[in-house]
């Protein structure tokens, strides 16, 4: 009698439940020229060796709920996974929301239905995979429950507004929960997305996050091993410098396509994640506000400049700027110092997680155009930051991103702060290496009494300037 009530409730759900879960029927491939991402080895990982509830986060169509996929792809091929324990749930389903909002215990009826037991009496854990799980208000607390009562499930939960996840996840699944970042694609990513096979940056890493630091002969070995590379790599860095590396834009070979892309996830942004949370009339405000931080990225965080020039109060751009930080468009580094704190300005500076987003809220979309503007360098500077960003994640570096400068305006554009110390890293968009571009390394170096720093540029050769006391590196832009 029980499982003829459940059939009656839901049967019509069964197409639907089939047509998101093929691999019940033999018919699930992951589709042609899906790029392996470079978190998928830490987060099967977590999936099956972790105990908590494995979180996806990130900007809007940054391959989270692919990535969702190729973890199932991963359990089924690798993990020989039988078919039956594998669900995938999407709350973009309607009817699906409709009748668990009902009742949460449905969703527990739904699952065994399909697995045609009860879950309590599995012995192997089912893997449960639901996307926009935000779009079902009060259900990360029924999972919660779950979790609690010891159910044999283990839980992979995706949502498109992360903001809105990760407040969920946060009041609810504290302690219970892991969170894993997704970020836009990197350089090896977007290789393996056009179908070449991406450089070895392995003696690059080594240096920046783990203080190998090389001699001059094996600097040379580095340049000559990444040569090959280099046309490529700094034709893949001009783009990203104008269209960012979200999936999507970064696949699309058609320029016009990518500049429809952008401004369609702009719209989206702000139409979907941003309404919910911002009054209707104030949106052009809010608009306003990630305009005019665009056109400050490498600056000194200032709300009361910004509020001044669109006339609102400082706390409306201070809400919104932290909105932008939650929502994973804008990302902020904070100062490091260990020897002269009290001289070190405490404001953060601002950085766009895509300068694809960034161009296309400003009207560029084009590199000439950014030259022109004078912004090449600060542009350049945030990719820098991105692509660092990608290879701690990845790697799982304990490496923090932060940058440097005194209120005698004395300047380091990004430090490395690591295990082993502090690494000054200082971006120029310049092709010729000059003096003055060495002079906030060197004030760094004296006044945080460390040896080596870089200085990142568009030179061809890289090079060691060694005074006897500071060792500079000049490392072409493509290296890193």
């Amino acid at each position: 009698m029980y499982w003829e009530n459940i059939e009656r409730m839901f049967i019509l759900d069964e197409r639907v439940f089939f047509s998101s879960n093929p691999w019940r029927t033999g018919g699930f491939a992951l589709p042609v020229g899906t790029v392996p991402r470079d978190i998928q080895a830490n987060a099967v990982n977590l999936l099956l060796n972790g105990r908590e509830i494995l979180t996806l986060l990130g900007l809007r169509q940054t391959g989270k709920s692919t990535l969702a996929f190729q973890l199932i792809d991963h359990l089924l091929r690798k993990e020989q996974t039988a078919p039956d324990r594998i669900f995938y749930f999407t709350f973009d389903d309607l009817s699906l929301r409709q009748e668990l909002s009902a009742s949460f215990g449905n969703f527990l009826r739904v699952v065994e239905r399909f697995l045609g037991g009860e879950v309590r009496k599995r012995k192997d854990p089912l893997y449960v995979f639901i996307d926009e799980v935000q779009k079902l208000p009060g259900f990360v607390e029924y999972i919660k429950m779950l979790y609690d009562m010891k159910f044999p499930i283990r839980w992979v939960l995706t949502g498109s507004s992360s903001l809105t996840l990760k407040s969920q996840v946060k009041e609810s699944l504290a302690g219970r929960v892991v969170q894993l970042p997704v970020f836009p694609f990197s350089e090896n990513e977007l290789f393996l997305g056009h179908g070449d096979s991406p450089p070895d940056k392995t003696a690059v890493r080594k240096f920046l996050f783990e203080s190998r630091i090389p001699d001059k002969k094996a600097l040379r070995k580095i340049q000559a091993d990444l040569l090959p590379f280099k046309h490529r790599i700094k034709t893949l860095i001009e783009e990203v410098l104008v269209f960012g590396s979200l999936p999507a834009v970064a696949l699309s070979r058609d320029v016009e396509r990518k500049k429809l892309l952008l401004k369609n996830y702009r719209d989206t942004y702000l139409d979907q994640d941003i309404r919910n949370l911002v009054r209707e009339d104030k949106l052009w405000v809010y608009q306003r506000v990630m305009e005019l931080l665009g056109g400050r990225i490498g600056d000194l965080l200032s709300y009361s400049a910004i509020a001044e020039q669109i006339e609102v109060t400082v706390d409306t751009v201070k809400r919104y700027a932290l909105l932008l930080e939650k929502t994973f468009v804008l990302r902020t580094l904070t100062t490091c110092s260990r020897n002269v704190r009290a001289q070190i300005l405490k404001t953060p500076k601002v950085y766009f997680t895509d300068l694809g987003l960034r161009n296309t809220l400003l009207g560029l979309d084009d590199l000439s155009r950014i030259e022109n503007l004078g912004q090449s360098g600060v542009v350049l500077e945030n990719a820098v930051i991105e692509r660092l960003q990608s290879v701690m994640a990845r790697e799982g570096y304990a490496t923090r991103l932060h940058y440097w400068r005194t209120r005698t305006k004395e300047e380091v554009d990004i430090v490395l702060a690591g295990p082993a110390g502090l690494l000054p890293i200082e971006v120029k968009y310049d092709r010729k290496i000059r003096p003055r571009h060495l002079n906030g390394i060197k004030a760094f170096l004296e006044k945080e009494k460390e040896h080596v720093g870089i200085v990142v540029g568009r030179w061809d050769e890289a090079e060691i300037i060694d005074d006897g006391r500071y060792r500079i590196y000049m490392i072409p832009h493509w290296f890193v």
